[in-house]
């Protein structure tokens, strides 16, 4: 216990009396006890021995401040180390303190380093002020100035991770009631440029991929911040649109945003997706275009874009989705079950474990059923491929299980009763074949 007291002693020594460290009041040591003690801690620290770092770390954070950068980077490791393992709250929030004046007083002396500047401190700092101080107010607040001031001098060159602290950290001042949804957006904008920046520029699959999902992330927590009229958000963007519209990667990042919030029927829209196929016309710039012309009721257009999609993607999830949506637009529009099955049966072969088109395709059987055969008991056989597919999209789709179920409910109901198949001379559990051009197989069940 006494040496745990005379660690933590040693630990918020750092801030004992002050909370900055001014250059002329630092009592300079001689390089010779600076190299001294530099050695004693940095080989302590090597084997993660932080008891007996401190306190030679110490003695050069006080006297010795401008000797080397590292001695802040060592800084923050010891007092992190000793801040997950702190289990008192009072005491964990001076270390916290000691954490946050490392990084003043780094900028304080080594703010004008060129790979690593004021600004960039300054985002690790927002970012330490977040981990650990996200349930206060005036903490977020601090944190937010430090990421704006981060963002204003280094642009695009933020660190991703500092950047979606920077949105996460804003959106918890939104849900305080601090910041409108508008500005979430405008800080998303700036936190897209800088993940949109990083992505391009990144050669690593892996850190790709995750900078991916981050900005999916992004996309979800703006989507979530209220902002439900298009109007306004169209509005919020047009700049956006204005700085982008040469730029494939910029628009199709614009038009993400715009279909998160199901605004794909505005002028924005439009204008963006046609300039980015115009720019680019690939696959997903084609999808994008498709999906303004079923906002629009274009359908033969749609349908169009649709089939380019189609023929241009490598992607089998886009491929998929275009396949299956094109599926609903034949179904819906066109009123042409057969040709809306094919559609479906073409996404399930690009996504085998997707409950949607099997759905899809149990509705057009259930749709069709009055079409088929000569009898009541004709129509409601029909019912049987029906559930089959709803069975199907439920045991391999956990996303699709609730609807699917209710459709399940739903249709049971309709299927032939055991006295009318015995009138039929068809035994329950035996084999039974759907003809016509449904043409599938499935197991008597009566209710």
């Amino acid at each position: 216990m006494k040496r745990h007291a005379l660690i933590f002693m040693l630990l918020v020594g750092v801030i004992a009396g002050t909370t900055y460290v001014k250059a002329q009041d630092v009592q300079k040591m001689d390089s010779v006890e600076c190299l001294k003690n530099y050695s004693l801690y940095k080989e302590a620290l090597k084997k993660k021995m932080y008891d007996y770092s401190i306190s030679a770390w110490r003695t050069m954070f006080n006297q010795c401040p401008d000797v080397t950068i590292r001695l802040y980077a060592d800084g923050v490791d010891i007092y992190t180390h000793y801040i997950k393992k702190e289990k008192d709250e009072l005491k964990k929030q001076a270390l916290v303190d000691t954490l946050l004046l490392i990084y003043d007083q780094r900028i304080q002396y080594f703010g004008n380093h060129p790979k690593y500047p004021e600004a960039w401190v300054l985002g690790r700092k927002g970012l330490e002020i977040v981990t650990y101080r996200r349930d206060e107010v005036p903490a977020l607040e601090e944190a937010v100035t430090c990421f704006e001031a981060s963002f204003n001098e280094l642009g695009t060159k933020m660190e991703p991770m500092v950047a979606v602290n920077w949105l996460q950290a804003t959106n918890a001042l939104l849900d305080n009631g601090d910041r409108t949804s508008e500005q979430l957006l405008n800080v998303y904008m700036n936190v897209d440029d800088v993940l949109a920046y990083n992505i391009k520029k990144q050669k690593n699959p892996k850190v790709v991929e995750m900078l991916n999902k981050a900005s999916n992330t992004c996309v979800e927590i703006v989507v979530r911040s209220g902002l439900d009229n298009c109007d306004a958000l169209q509005q919020s963007l047009m700049a956006k649109y204005d700085m982008v519209k040469d730029s494939p990667d910029g628009l199709e990042r614009l038009l993400k945003l715009l279909d998160a919030f199901n605004c794909t029927d505005s002028d924005l829209y439009a204008a963006a997706a046609e300039r980015n196929y115009e720019l680019s016309p690939t696959a997903e710039a084609s999808y994008l275009l498709a999906k303004y012309f079923i906002k629009q009721n274009q359908f033969d257009k749609a349908k169009e874009y649709y089939l380019k999609t189609i023929s241009q993607a490598v992607d089998d999830d886009l491929q998929a989705k275009c396949f299956y949506e094109l599926a609903v637009v034949t179904f819906s529009h066109y009123k042409n079950s057969p040709e809306a099955r094919q559609y479906a049966q073409n996404a399930l072969q690009k996504n085998g474990s997707w409950g949607k088109p099997h759905i899809l395709i149990g509705n057009i059987y259930a749709h069709e059923s009055p079409k088929y055969g000569d009898s009541d008991f004709d129509h409601q056989t029909v019912y049987w491929v029906a559930l089959d597919r709803f069975t199907k999209a439920k045991s391999i789709d956990p996303e699709c299980a609730a609807e699917a179920e209710k459709q399940i409910n739903l249709y049971s109901q309709y299927i032939p009763d055991k006295e009318t198949g015995f009138f039929h001379g068809v035994e329950e559990g035996a084999n039974y074949t759907i003809g016509s051009w449904i043409n599938e197989k499935t197991i008597v069940r009566y209710r």
